[in-house]
């Protein structure tokens, strides 16, 4: 088993409960993934294999700060971070260590939806069999805007890429980012049914909790308001001083967990401790509330504990992961137009009351929410999502792309009259 990712904490440690879950029972896991991990893998018994260096992967997370809240408003930019890091070269490498470590018959490799290209490629030239892992919502409901990406902005890196290794370049990436025949996606149906569902046939196995380092028991006089906005860098400005100064408003006491200390004011309120790491499978059900960015590690995790929760939610997934909480009525949250001291301490003041800290009328937050947390924290997702990693050992098969002519002639004919129609138009006709 072939477990291949990239990202921060969100995006790996999932993968990295998955291969447990594998090499449980009785599978070789190899997991491709940022050297930054390192421990983390050596403590699951895992096999590593670093795509990069641990300071490589600090500086790439430093530079894409800058690009990645919004790639629009900077396309160009996202192409320099890439050449700028060496990303279409990291892919080719990858290709390589999938092809090296590729046995026929008994490798199957799971990947990082979007981001597993070369995973692709790899079914593409040997017919290794490949299972896509997303691990949010929006990976599917961004995909026209990435896949517009991909071809109009990064196009002539990654074609440079596939024509390395013999593949003719890409120009439907929306459909070659689905193409695998098994997707899986890390998070369960009532997450889904609340905003746009993934697209049909993608298994929904439920959230896959990843971060399942211990620590000791906190014994706290007054359970504190946890802040955090992740392991990563691709963070508004003003997350943290806006928490912390909310939790000075109400006059709660607050644990800051960053290991970005740049991101933070210069002096935290008095009442606000830092820590750059904590155990949050330990700590999360011991604390009053959370407030964080909209991640879905972090809120898989407050759900599993029944954590109130505020969502200071700006850039990538967190506003579409922030919604989806909110419709479903478990949590409250805050667009970054609307991030002020007030505002946030206001909603925060009601999720402390919620979860019973004010002895209010309304309350009630962890008894209605107990079918959700029980649902979140079970083992259940991760060994659904083995199962169909499982299922795919011996099916190895070149992987083809659909012809576009074979596509044009299932259209309809109303559908032909439409496509020329926009044809026309596009040439101005």
């Amino acid at each position: 088993m072939l477990l291949s990712t990239h990202g921060t904490n969100g995006d790996v440690l999932p993968f990295v409960r998955i291969g447990r879950e594998l090499a449980e029972r009785g599978h070789d896991v190899v997991v491709m993934t940022h050297s930054w991990f390192a421990d983390r893998l050596a403590a699951a018994g895992l096999r590593h294999v670093p795509i990069d260096t641990a300071e490589g992967y600090d500086r790439h997370l430093d530079d894409a700060r800058r690009y990645m809240l919004d790639p629009l408003k900077d396309p160009e930019g996202v192409l320099a971070l890439y050449r700028r890091n060496g990303l279409f070269e990291l892919l080719a490498d990858e290709v390589r260590m999938i092809e090296a470590h590729y046995r026929p018959g008994e490798t199957v490799v799971v990947a990082r939806h979007t981001s597993g290209i070369a995973a692709l490629m790899a079914a593409e030239r040997r017919g290794v069999p490949v299972a896509l892992v997303s691990v949010t919502p929006h990976q599917y409901v961004s995909l026209p805007v990435l896949a517009n990406l991909f071809r109009r902005v990064l196009g002539q890196g990654y074609d440079e890429v596939f024509q390395e290794f013999g593949l003719r370049p890409v120009r439907d990436w929306n459909s070659y980012l689905t193409s695998a025949k098994t997707q899986l996606a890390l998070w369960p149906e009532w997450f889904d049914a609340a905003g746009q569902p993934a697209p049909a046939g993608v298994v929904r196995c439920g959230f896959v909790l990843g971060d399942t380092a211990q620590g000791p028991v906190p014994d706290w006089a007054e359970p504190p308001v946890l802040i955090t906005g992740g392991t990563g860098q691709v963070l508004h400005d003003r997350f943290y001083d806006v928490a912390a100064r909310a939790c000075r408003r109400i006059g709660r006491k607050a644990l800051l967990v960053n290991r970005h200390p740049a991101f933070q004011p210069e002096s935290l309120p008095d009442g606000i401790e830092w820590m750059p790491s904590a155990p949050f499978a330990t700590v999360m059900p011991h604390v009053a509330a959370v407030v964080h960015h909209g991640g879905i590690g972090t809120l898989a995790r407050a759900l599993s504990s029944a954590t109130p929760q505020v969502l200071l939610a700006h850039g990538v997934d967190r506003p579409d992961n922030a919604e989806r909480l909110e419709r479903a009525g478990v949590a409250t949250w805050l667009p970054v137009t609307h991030w002020t001291e007030d505002r946030a301490a206001d909603l925060l003041a009601r999720a402390l009351e919620d979860g019973g800290e004010a002895g209010g009328e309304d309350g009630g937050y962890r008894e209605r929410i107990a079918p959700l947390a029980a649902d979140a924290a079970s083992e259940d997702s991760v060994r659904v999502a083995a199962d169909h990693a499982e299922a795919l050992i011996g099916t190895d098969a070149v992987m083809t792309r659909p012809d576009p002519r074979e596509r044009l002639a299932r259209l309809t004919p109303e559908q032909r009259t439409r496509l020329a129609a926009m044809a026309r138009a596009r040439r101005g006709v």
